[in-house]
């Protein structure tokens, strides 16, 4: 089935606002596929730095169930001294 000649233009027309329209409809999907990569990179990372710090906690709560770990944690956050112990404050 041919087009008539006189109708050629009108049916280019046609195709090309179809295939506009096609296109656009593809782009709204694409920005959210692409932000969402970002968001992955960003999220990864995140976790990643949560991860350390739950392991940097989990060594200190292991450290505050040891005897030296309270002591040490005692002397230094609040200063406590043993009985017959002498403090020296050099500024």
């Amino acid at each position: 089935m041919s087009v008539p000649r006189r109708f050629r233009p009108v049916a280019v027309l046609l195709y090309a606002a179809f295939v506009g329209l096609l296109l656009a409809s593809y782009i709204s999907p694409l920005e959210s596929i692409v932000d969402g990569r970002a968001d992955v990179a960003a999220l990864e990372k995140s976790l990643h730095e949560t991860r350390l710090h739950n392991t940097a906690q989990q060594r200190l709560i292991e450290d505050l169930n040891t005897p030296a770990g309270i002591e040490r944690v005692a002397r230094e956050r609040y200063g406590m001294i043993k009985p017959g112990e002498k403090v020296y404050i050099v500024e």
